[in-house]
């Protein structure tokens, strides 16, 4: 049965889920289009009023999001008084159990979802945890110091509860050199108490220990030097090997733990898969609840204990099958209750948790305090030499805001305001004064050797300020034909003064030229000069804003687009290398059938559920990229598609959502982790 919705009540449920709030638990948005089925109101006319009470004192405690505490608070009002009054009124009683385990039935599926998501994920994120700190010789040598106290603490619980067997010779270091027929370490009681992980899995990987070299005073030289040699060797190799032990040893403590957490995730990821594909059963026996309760006739149960049943083969329940009743009651009690309990206990029985927030911070918490003493010390010491230095600061960042942000921010402002008539280099005024000499040295000159009339001195004037001296330039030309007589009785140095006068007004004039060039570039130049200084303050104040709040990148930056890219690339991975639950079992690397096996349904579903977060967490709210993104994770959701759609579909994220969300710039980048 196809449950995708096809008519347009479907499709506007579905854009409905999309675009109105939801909680980030995957069974929000997976059984909420279902709440119409369970919410319809119950026709109370013809029934019993013992029976009518009942069904009020039910119906307000199964309201969504139905609560582990409602679903059993419901299961103990039914099993105390339908049962007893089944007999007065059996159709009546027949039609309230019916619609009460319609909602019960619902109720069961979306907590198991959550259940067996909530275990899948914990385990996913631990899994991930100790994988890191395996694969890092640092992590794990400080994974290994931060533990050490919980590890002494284990060997003296040991010592005082043992009944003799074990001494402290036990624990000696050379006990170390006992080997096995094969040449490998056995774990003595000392190291097994310290690393328990070697109870059951001794470590196979470790070399032997050989003993002290003795060399024969009466062997050569020759012969002494290579034994020499190799005792040296196996002096370092043991010095190595002690010094390398106890690191391999919490490396493989971490791979163990890693491998149990893995599964765990593939046991709670099986179960999310079977509910899944469980999504149809539920809606076909919904609907037929549904149409039966709103008619007259007896509503036929077949289909809900069905449901139940397979819901209890999933969690792996052992359900009685006579009374529908009592089968709720058992798979209530198994999914609710007894499962979170037996998932605790394993994790605590086996020690698969993370080390506590304390046990991570001790060494922080055991080195601050004399660090701070330390430190509080030493400035205290310093603290003529922390004054003047706090001087010179607040003096230099006074005197850069001052001289270097400050005032060339007024120069811009006047060079903005002044509009650029002043000049750079010379004045209007000086210019005018030079020109006006120099027509009036020529007019001289002009009148007294030539002997210019008025009209002819005003149309010499014009060509004075055209910069023509013809004129006065033929005087000096005939004066320099007798220099010595010109110079004494003549016009020589006054025609020779004129023409310095000329060149002093050339000169003013290409003064003014590169003047406007100048004044024409001012405000680029004022820009230019408190550049720099803007650029420090940018960078400076960048800086401290995002150590201060703390960065906000696009779309959640880098980590977050980092962690998006691995997702995709494990659904892609998942969809194409589908896992099997026997690790030595060989993958199919081409799978001939379209369909998807349910560990792989709830891996995807681990996956998918991170990217259905990222989207409601970082991606833009009422977006159309978030709603497109939304859109194309629930059809990679849907049970109904097979591997060739799904990867067609998660093709199409890749090219919608690639290059707009970072994932091809964030493909090469490292992410780290802190332990």
């Amino acid at each position: 049965m196809d449950w995708r919705p096809s008519n347009l009540e479907g499709r506007m449920t579905r854009l409905a889920c999309i675009v109105t709030p939801m909680s980030l638990r995957y069974s929000a948005h997976y059984t909420e289009p279902l709440l119409p089925l369970v919410t319809t109101q119950f026709p109370l006319t013809g029934i019993d009023p013992r029976t009518e009470q009942l069904y009020r004192q039910i119906d307000p405690i199964l309201k969504p999001p139905f609560t582990a505490h409602a679903l059993q608070d419901a299961l103990t009002l039914l099993q105390n008084d339908v049962a007893l009054h089944a007999s007065e009124q059996q159709h009546s009683s027949e039609m309230v159990l019916q619609a009460v385990l319609a909602k019960i039935a619902f109720g069961l599926y979306a907590n198991a979802l959550d259940l067996y998501l909530d275990q899948a994920s914990a385990a996913q994120d631990d899994a991930e945890w100790w994988a890191e700190v395996e694969q890092s010789n640092r992590l794990a040598a400080l994974y290994l110091l931060q533990t050490l106290p919980k590890r002494f603490l284990n060997l003296l619980r040991v010592l005082r509860s043992s009944d003799g067997s074990l001494h402290l010779s036990t624990f000696h270091l050379s006990s170390l050199r006992d080997v096995s027929t094969l040449g490998r370490l056995q774990p003595n009681p000392f190291v097994s108490i310290l690393f328990p992980h070697l109870k059951g899995n001794p470590s196979g990987t470790l070399t032997r220990i050989h003993p002290v070299f003795y060399v024969d005073p009466q062997k050569s030289a020759s012969t002494i030097l290579p034994i020499l040699r190799d005792a040296i060797k196996r002096l370092v190799n043991g010095f190595t090997f002690a010094l390398y032990f106890p690191l391999r040893l919490s490396r493989d403590e971490c791979r163990l733990k890693r491998q149990e957490h893995e599964k765990i995730r593939n046991d709670s990821a099986e179960v999310l898969g079977k509910l899944i594909g469980m999504r149809p059963a539920l809606v076909r026996a919904l609907a037929i609840k549904r149409d039966s309760l709103s008619t007259e006739g007896a509503p036929g149960p077949d289909f809900l204990v069905e449901f139940v049943a397979a819901l209890g083969s999933a969690a792996s329940v052992e359900l009685s099958g006579e009374n529908a009743l009592a089968n709720f009651m058992a798979l209530s009690k198994t999914v609710l209750v007894t499962r979170k309990k037996e998932h605790a206990s394993y994790l605590d029985d086996r020690d698969l948790r993370r080390p506590s927030r304390l046990t991570l911070m001790w060494p922080r918490l055991l080195l601050l305090p004399p660090l701070a003493l330390y430190c509080v010390k030493t400035l205290y010491a310093s603290r003529a030499t922390l004054t003047d230095l706090a001087v010179d600061t607040l003096e230099t960042i006074h005197n850069f805001v001052t001289g270097w942000l400050l005032e060339p921010l007024r120069e811009v402002f006047r060079t903005i305001r002044a509009g650029g008539e002043e000049g750079v280099i010379v004045r209007r005024e000086a210019v005018s004064a030079d020109l006006n000499s120099l027509e009036r040295m020529a007019l001289a000159l002009a009148q007294d050797k030539l002997g210019y009339t008025q009209a002819q001195l005003t149309a010499l004037s014009n060509q004075i300020r055209m910069g023509d001296l013809t004129p006065i330039l033929e005087i000096y030309e005939d004066d320099i034909k007798q220099p010595f007589k010109s110079a004494i009785a003549g016009t020589l140095l006054r025609s020779l003064f004129v023409q310095v006068q000329k060149a002093k007004v050339d000169i003013d004039q290409a003064l003014t030229g590169i003047d406007k060039l100048l004044k024409s570039q001012e405000l680029t130049f004022a820009f230019v000069g408190v550049a720099p200084a803007l650029a420090i303050v940018y960078v400076v104040g960048g800086s401290l804003k995002q150590l201060v709040f703390g960065g906000r990148h696009r779309y959640g930056g880098k980590h977050q687009q980092m962690s998006v890219w691995l997702a995709m690339r494990r659904i892609e991975r998942l969809l194409l290398f589908q896992p099997h639950r026997d690790a030595d079992q060989p993958r199919d690397v081409e799978p001939s059938t379209n369909s998807i096996p349910p560990l792989t349904t709830g891996l995807l579903v681990l996956s998918l559920t991170h990217l259905r977060k990222y989207a409601l967490t970082s991606l833009p709210a009422r977006s159309r990229l978030r709603e497109g993104f939304l859109e194309d994770v629930q059809d990679m959701e849907d049970p109904s598609l097979g591997r060739w759609e799904k990867l067609r579909v998660l093709e199409g994220m890749w090219r919608s959502w690639g290059r707009e969300l970072g994932w091809y710039e964030v493909a090469g980048s490292r992410s780290r982790q802190s332990t």
